[in-house]
């Protein structure tokens, strides 16, 4: 998943709620503040003949030379200070010169420096517009607004990122207060008439740039400008646009309300060893102890206690009402949110003459029209149909047959499939079929020797090298910050990227990357700027007998998730508007979905990402990765059709039916029995903690599926010709990540493929 920020001028930011080293050894460097030429590093290597915390005498340059070359395999770089301040300073400047990130230090301080940034963006704005027309052109006006932004986006991510990812609820609430007022800041300026005349002024004193020699980016920054104001309603009368303002504003304010109840939500239900049989023990051990219960263990709602209940738990109920608290989530604060948002989005669509919210999103993005979404999916829903019916009732039958098995009694069998049936039953048709135990597969899959293994595959497919550096600004003990450097290019440093991998409260609760600072050149290389990422997942914590062990899901969702890091870090673009993943939504998770290929290949598996937790050197067995393989597609139209439901339900709230506003929890009921075949618990309303919603994939939840089609084409060309072909990575790189939004995507895929995309390639991938 894709976090976006937007910039200022164009369209109203909203948080959505809607990644180590492949060094053979994870080594930092640090600084001993007592003693002048020693270098503290830290060693996790077991073959490594040192003590774990290492203290060794570098005395002049030769034994720092001695040493890297005798610990050449195992070390690749390493950070020196002496204890002089100024050189410390010196080092933190540096640092601060490159991430551009510089999180408040007060509650205060969070609210004078978004003040302070309003002004700055105002007085920087006040003298672009105040040059005469006659004076005005592409340096004066269109590049110093970028250069502005610039600015501008830099401080924002420092002053809402946090929202997201800090344990101290007074700093995440700060952020969202922080976040609401610049969002209204952003919504009023992206409706100044002053300012889009001066853009205007311009195009017409230079003759809208024809033949002015500007490059295709340059003209794409023109045009994008004045669209951006189009999309906010400048071409409407100043008595619609008050209302249409108006409208956006409490639009923004309620997507941050509904993101911060998902955030804040506490929910933990109690259940003995019993209830929760069939768990794996090391599962259950990571749960949290209920300890007013003796012997009962907590379920939050987060994914590495949710995902594992249902799919092992063979306690029925439990599993239920997991799945009701889990589709109740927020149901109270955030139903009435949502039902409001969605008649806002009509009334605001309405305003800015189209239809409805759907087709004024989508008349920007590369599908072109709601119309188009809506013979898509129904396209992709008649095709996956009766597949899943043929899957269900296999599934109903693996149900009914345990039963009996366990000596049920057949006249008193209940023959309903629940929704909280189909992950338990969908993995003991995987266990029963293919002998895929995932259990036994996550032994493979233990967290350091996977991140070695994903990391080794981006940097040798992307000619590039991750280096981890000391946490720049770290808003936690478990973050971690690494360095990409481009080795296709003398070894040239393409930005930074941060990765916080484990759940705690209050921390954004699935898995999604934030683009914080845009990266950049200057058409003239006189200014640049490295892009910085972060990203955020949920993966299953450490216990103190077992380290953090993945499922193949995991992997996947790991492998996707850096795709959107490698997209931001790629970038190569001359205007900060277009830097990494700012693309068209419908375009954005094409590049992550493709890598997620990658987690299929059987040398990939057993090669780069497997070691068995005990002994790294134990791989994962080949006949259990081609079980794997084989059964990648079980029960892929109930899969999908699922898919298609949430695109259905995103649709319908909004397109121009007002009744689909006024219930969402019937709706989403309704759609989940004729599209998903399966429904949800009566009595829950999944919209409500469904945060793409609010949170940026408004009205474009198709773009999921859709964008599928894309990277099904891609890696269709690296499956002809070698997954780690380098040559084809080179030009991913170049032709894909690279450009970001600087040219339409549909250029960009047509430009990789050599043609225009088709869905064959999906279809086939699924096995259909």
């Amino acid at each position: 998943m894709m976090i976006t920020n937007t910039l200022p001028k164009f369209i109203n930011k909203n948080k959505l709620n809607s990644i180590y080293n492949n060094n053979k050894i994870f080594t930092q460097f640090f600084l001993n503040s007592n003693k002048n030429n020693i270098i503290n590093y830290t060693n996790t290597n077991k073959n490594l003949n040192t003590n774990n915390n290492h203290f060794l005498n570098i005395n002049n340059k030769n034994n720092i030379n001695n040493f890297i070359t005798n610990n050449n395999n195992y070390i690749k770089s390493f950070i020196t200070t002496t204890t002089n301040n100024n050189n410390n300073n010196n080092n933190n400047n540096k640092m601060e010169e490159l991430i551009k990130l510089n999180f408040p230090k007060s509650i205060e301080e969070y609210k004078k420096q978004s003040e302070d940034l309003m002004v700055a963006y105002d007085k920087g704005l006040k003298e672009i517009i105040d040059i005469p027309k006659e004076s005005k052109n592409f340096a004066n006006t269109f590049d110093a607004t970028d250069r502005l932004d610039v600015m501008y986006r830099n401080t924002e991510s420092s002053l809402t990122f946090l929202a997201s990812a800090s344990t101290d609820e007074k700093i995440r609430d700060v952020c969202n207060d922080v976040e609401a007022t610049l969002s209204k800041y952003s919504i009023a300026t992206s409706m100044r008439e002053d300012l889009y005349q001066a853009y205007v002024d311009c195009c017409k004193q230079n003759n809208d740039f024809k033949d002015s020699g500007l490059s295709k980016e340059q003209l794409r920054y023109v045009s994008k400008t004045l669209e951006g104001f189009e999309k906010n309603g400048l071409q409407l009368p100043k008595e619609k646009r008050e209302k249409l303002k108006e409208i956006m504003t409490k639009i923004s304010d309620n997507c941050i309300k509904f993101a911060k109840n998902i955030a804040d939500d506490k929910t933990k239900l109690s259940f003995s060893l019993e209830q929760l049989n069939g768990i794996p023990k090391e599962t259950i051990e990571s749960f949290e102890k209920d300890e007013s219960k003796p012997g009962n263990y907590f379920i939050s709602l987060k994914y590495p206690d949710v995902i594992p209940t249902m799919k092992y738990c063979s306690v029925a109920e439990t599993r239920k009402a997991v799945e009701f608290a889990n589709g109740s989530k927020c149901i109270k604060e955030n139903t009435p949110i949502l039902e409001e948002t969605c008649k806002l989005r009509f009334e605001a669509a309405q305003l800015l003459g189209f239809k409805d919210w759907a087709s004024y999103k989508s008349h920007y993005l590369m599908v072109k029209s709601n119309d188009n979404i809506q013979s898509f999916e129904d396209r992709m829903r008649k095709l996956l149909t009766p597949h899943a019916i043929t899957e269900f009732e296999r599934l109903k039958q693996l149900k009914k047959k345990i039963y009996l098995e366990k000596g049920g009694n057949p006249d008193t069998y209940d023959d309903t499939y629940y929704s909280y049936d189909n992950a338990f039953y969908n993995n003991v048709m995987l266990v029963q079929d293919y002998q895929v135990d995932n259990n036994l597969v996550k032994e493979y899959f233990p967290f350091d020797v996977v991140i070695k293994g994903i990391f080794d595959c981006y940097q040798e497919l992307l000619n590039v090298k991750f280096t981890e550096v000391p946490t720049f600004q770290s808003w936690h003990e478990e973050v971690k910050m690494y360095s990409c450097i481009d080795t296709a290019d003398g070894d040239k440093l393409l930005g930074h990227f941060y990765i916080d991998l484990f759940p705690r409260e209050g921390k954004y609760s699935h898995a999604a990357v934030w683009p914080l600072i845009p990266g950049y050149q200057r058409v003239d290389g006189s200014e640049k700027q490295y892009p910085v990422a972060a990203m955020l997942c949920n993966f299953t914590k450490p216990t103190p007998t077992t380290p953090s062990l993945l499922t193949h899901d995991e992997v996947v969702t790991f492998f996707h998730e850096f795709g959107h890091v490698m997209h931001n870090m790629s970038t190569k673009v001359h205007y900060s508007m277009f830097s990494g993943t700012s693309v068209e939504r419908d375009f954005v998770e094409c590049p992550s979905q493709l890598f997620e290929f990658w987690c299929w290949n059987k040398d990939i598996l057993v090669n780069k990402l497997s070691g068995h937790y005990k002994d790294n050197s134990k791989k994962l067995p080949i006949d259990l990765v081609e079980r794997m393989i084989a059964a990648k597609n079980l029960n892929v139209a109930v899969f999908y059709l699922r898919q298609i439901q949430l695109a259905l339900f995103d649709n319908a709230i909004h397109s121009g039916n007002p009744a689909n506003f006024t219930n969402t929890a019937d709706l989403y009921h309704r759609i989940s029995i004729d599209v998903a075949l399966n429904p949800n618990q009566k009595g829950t309303n999944p919209g409500c903690s469904f945060g793409h919603l609010l949170g940026g994939y408004d009205a474009q939840y198709y773009s999921y599926l859709y964008s599928e089609c894309f990277s099904a084409s891609i890696f269709e060309i690296f499956d002809k010709h070698g997954v780690m072909n380098k040559e084809l990575g080179a030009r991913l790189r170049n032709q894909v990540l690279a450009v970001g939004g600087s040219q339409p995507s549909s250029e960009t895929i047509e430009n990789f493929l050599g043609s225009k995309p088709n869905e064959a390639a999906f279809l086939k991938t699924i096995g259909l």
